[in-house]
């Protein structure tokens, strides 16, 4: 295949990765406090860290990850330093930076973790502070101290856990530490705003891991192509839903795996091979051997842990054309390029469209596998077209060689005059969505 044409179809199929994420939980307050060796709070001259959301300073500001040169995520002014960071399942890094505000020098630091935006913290933690080395960090423990803070400032309870809990989602800190400023000699943020002052910041770290059951949403597997709630055995389907894996993974090498990073899915109890996994969305193709049926279950498990079934319909052929920007139908013109209302097609030129959802083939190919060139494959059904209900002249329609689950159609532009028009693709009776073509 034209390696043009390669580059494109990556570039326009691109859109089977897009992931919004999905919350297990969020991380919606914090609060790191002096403490003495009981984990107790101090009193004069304590120094008391806050998010925005407790009215504190000098605030708390985050960098995800453990870059200390990495992005400050929130800020840059302290009235604007809340967090309302997403934590799907997983292992979750940030990087702490506050202001040094008082001539006060502490020995010990609690950390307390407000979730779901609740007014009292569900974890606390507890550290002696760390004055050794950049590359050592001391051990961290969970808060003996018997009281804590709450957003308005009042002492209560101390939760004395690491471990949150809600529903079948748990979340757990796993790594706390609060460094001398002198250690790292960063200066990065001000009481007030992101910006240096001369004065070395308070630089810290913590790590939250996540696990949640995997939930496929209502309604949530559906055409990869159209994200109508109908596939065809060997098409591309999406599965939307909540803590689907463990961090964001692409298939690296074919045949495509049936597991990837813990994460699997049996549709109709089929393995269903994987293009692409993350905590909100997973892209796979429908298994060849799964049977037609109206409500066919969709299953998810992730690190042993398996979803309450979801489903989807199972017909003979589901044709859904691939699409980007405002509806535009994924093709390309006779010289490979985007097909665009800025860049249509010549009337009677050819033109290639993409989709998915042919159905069965007259040249079988296994499961998982690309489709091969020779011989080539074609649906069984009866595959037509129209753009703006004139009939468009086909030459090929099967599945794209070199590719799995893509079907392509090579078409004549219809003698129209030029505009853009509504195409659609009918297999064995069954109309794709409507895309968009353009004719110059």
């Amino acid at each position: 295949m034209n390696m043009t044409r390669i580059a494109y179809l990556a570039l326009a199929l691109g859109c089977l990765g897009a992931d919004t994420t999905r919350a297990a939980v969020k991380l919606t307050a914090m609060q790191i406090t002096s403490a003495d060796a009981d984990g107790k709070i101090q009193g004069v001259g304590a120094h008391r860290f806050k998010t925005t959301q407790q009215g504190g300073q000098p605030t708390i500001f985050l960098v995800k990850g453990d870059n200390l040169e990495g992005e400050i995520i929130n800020g840059p002014k302290a009235a604007n330093a809340g967090i309302d960071l997403a934590l799907p399942a997983g292992t979750h890094t940030y990087t702490i930076y506050t202001e040094k505000l008082n001539s006060y020098d502490w020995t010990y630091y609690t950390i307390n973790f407000y979730f779901d935006k609740s007014n009292a913290p569900q974890i606390s933690a507890f550290a002696p502070l760390n004055v050794t080395s950049t590359q050592f960090f001391p051990p961290f423990s969970m808060n003996p101290g018997a009281k804590t803070e709450n957003l308005m400032g009042h002492q209560i309870d101390n939760p004395k856990t690491l471990v949150y809990k809600v529903g079948q989602t748990e979340v757990k800190v796993t790594g706390f530490n609060f460094s001398d400023p002198n250690l790292f000699k960063m200066d990065r943020v001000h009481a007030h705003e992101v910006r240096a002052d001369k004065i070395y910041d308070y630089v810290g770290q913590f790590t939250i891991e996540v696990s949640a059951p995997p939930t496929i949403a209502a309604g949530g597997v559906v055409n990869a192509a159209s994200f109508a709630p109908k596939v065809a055995p060997g098409s591309l389907v999406s599965i939307f839903g909540d803590s689907l894996a463990t961090g964001t993974y692409s298939a690296s090498a074919v045949p495509l795996p049936t597991e990837i990073a813990g994460t699997s899915v049996k549709i109709g109890g089929k393995d269903a091979p994987i293009v692409f996994v993350s905590s909100g969305q997973i892209n796979a193709q429908v298994p060849f051997e799964v049977s037609e049926a109206a409500s066919v279950p969709v299953v998810v498990k992730v690190n042993g842990v398996s979803s309450p079934a979801g489903s989807v319909a199972v017909i003979a052929a589901a044709p859904g054309m691939f699409q980007f920007g405002n509806k535009r139908a994924v093709v390309q013109n006779a010289d490979y390029s985007v097909n665009d209302a800025g860049n249509g097609a010549e009337a009677g030129s050819y033109a290639v469209a993409y989709l998915t959802g042919g159905g069965r083939l007259d040249n079988p190919v296994a499961t998982g596998s690309p489709a091969g060139s020779e011989p080539l494959s074609r649906p069984l059904g009866t595959v037509s077209a129209t753009i703006n209900n004139a009939p468009v002249e086909i030459a090929f329609a099967g599945l794209t060689p070199g590719f799995i689950g893509l079907m392509q159609m090579n078409f004549k532009m219809p003698p129209l005059p030029p505009g853009s028009y509504q195409m659609v693709v009918t297999v064995n009776g069954e109309k794709s969505n409507g895309a968009m073509v353009t004719i110059k």
